[in-house]
């Protein structure tokens, strides 16, 4: 139990190319390197990049990309936002104790039709995502909206909550987009400035971004991919609004992100108060209720921290997985092994703990494992399918059509007995199209619209396909109760 629910958060925080040299600058074994690459070129991954941090050290294995390359870096942001809100504190600036309202005089929020009094939503329940918010963004503002503040803001006030603040823990990205117009409004500076100028700057991460037109004019970010009927293809959702780069729209290199995840090992050292704020980070300090302390996980500021047991690895660690619409990443710390691990790529994908025990293993050189067909593989293989028997009934459609043309010329009419088996296309096509449009988005909690820009993109002819199904059965159907009996025998 307690592994799937690592690999469900994994998921939550979820989700044919020649490889290239790999920069090694540790001892990693040059089996353990190949075994990777051929992975990752198996798995049809356009670009990757990984670094293993070991003993002070730091190793890079590079697919098709550079120690320069960006990507985006998904919801492992949630970790620098985190920072920046702590630094404020640190500061002098705020408490995390603090009500949210004390800070933003529009939060007002309501829990079964009441208004929730301002001391029981703290900052610290935006941290930690005990706050009442999910991730579900057919309730709550989506980061894949371009939203200004005051849009925003419109779509907060007197919102509902999903649960009472303090009383559970579902993890939601509105949580850090607010935290980003907390950080504006104490800073008085812009979410960019604030966190380029006190937090990025000051810690060396030079080629990590929180405004995607300025890492765009770099020239340096590689596009996103996604599944597309039997393989990756390009898929460019830029993030350009500051609202989207607090919560899961940063950009960043594999050398920043391992500087990142070496400070956070202790192995890079930085000022008496960075190193204080990092250790903050991690801690369950504060009085909010966190329903998986109980399994040995605190989900802290910016950070899941798993004690020794506890997820896919059999030791404590700090990590944080990210996924946007093209990308993925995985940033790991283990504290233990003074170790770490930071996973790039920009193909978006489910499989992402069977990459994580992969490279562990292969580094450890335990075994090297293989990666299985990934879930959104599967799926895609299934809307290309749909795409096909699509394609049939075009055919079916046509015949059907020139048939009934031709025995209604005749003047041949019967309006028999209607049958139950008649029923069956008519029914089972449309019970695929509540499927799509009502089920599917329920389980993934996702809207519509951007299912259809998580999944594979031969979803949309999938989805056209299954109409042009239930099109032809209920034509069908009328051809053969209402025209001519003899219709489709």
């Amino acid at each position: 139990m307690k592994k799937l629910l690592t690999i469900l958060l994994l998921l939550a925080l979820l989700l044919a190319a020649v490889p290239t040299a790999a920069i090694t600058q540790t001892t990693i074994s040059s089996e353990a390197e190949e075994h990777i690459l051929n992975e990752l070129n198996r798995a049809n991954i356009p670009n990757a990049a990984i670094a293993v941090i070991q003993d002070g050290e730091t190793s890079y294995i590079l697919k098709d990309s550079e120690q320069d390359t960006l990507f985006q870096i998904g919801s492992t942001a949630k970790s620098f936002t985190g920072f920046g809100v702590l630094l404020l504190e640190d500061m002098g600036l705020l408490s995390i104790s603090d009500p949210v309202n004390q800070h933003l005089p529009w939060f007002e929020v309501r829990y079964n039709g009441e208004p929730v009094p301002h001391e029981d939503i703290s900052i610290y329940n935006l941290l930690q995502h005990t706050s009442g918010f999910t991730s579900d963004d057919r309730r709550f503002p989506s980061t894949s909206e371009e939203l200004s503040k005051d849009e925003l803001i419109g779509q907060l006030t007197g919102i509902e909550f999903a649960f009472y603040p303090s009383e559970g823990h579902i993890y939601g990205n509105v949580n850090y987009v607010i935290l980003g117009v907390l950080i504006e409004a104490v800073s008085g500076q812009s979410y960019d400035d604030f966190m380029t100028q006190n937090v990025l700057h000051p810690l060396g991460l030079y080629d990590t971004f929180t405004n995607a037109q300025r890492a765009h004019d770099t020239g340096r970010v590689i596009g996103g991919h996604r599944f597309g009927f039997l393989r990756p293809r390009p898929h460019n959702v830029q993030a350009t609004s500051s609202l989207a780069m607090q919560a899961g729209g940063m950009y960043s290199s594999i050398s920043d992100m391992a500087r990142w995840a070496g400070i956070q090992l202790g192995v890079i050292e930085v000022n008496e108060q960075f190193t204080r704020i990092v250790q903050r980070s991690r801690e369950n300090n504060h009085t909010s209720q966190n329903p998986f302390a109980d399994l040995g996980f605190v989900y802290a500021a910016g950070w899941g921290v798993s004690q020794d047991g506890w997820g896919i690895l059999e030791y404590g660690s700090i990590q944080h997985s990210g996924g946007t619409f093209g990308y993925f990443a995985y940033v790991e710390i283990v504290p233990e092994r003074d170790m770490a691990l930071v996973i790039l790529s920009n193909f978006r994908h489910m499989n992402l703990p069977q990459w994580i025990s992969l490279v562990w293993d292969a580094v450890d050189g335990r075994s090297f494992n293989r990666i299985g067909l990934d879930t959104y593989g599967i799926v895609d293989i299934v809307f290309v399918i749909l795409t096909a028997v699509g394609i049939l009934f075009i055919g079916l459609f046509v015949r059907l059509a020139v048939k009934l043309r031709k025995q209604l010329h005749s003047g041949e009419k019967v309006n028999p007995k209607l049958r139950i088996r008649w029923l069956i296309g008519p029914i089972l096509s449309i019970m695929g199209l509540i499927i799509i449009y009502f089920i599917v988005p329920m389980l993934f909690q996702i809207s519509f619209s951007s299912l259809l820009l998580l999944l594979s993109s031969s979803m949309t002819t999938a989805i056209i396909a299954v109409w042009i199904m239930a099109a032809y059965s209920l034509f069908s159907l009328w051809a053969k109760v209402f025209a001519n009996p003899r219709v489709g025998k």
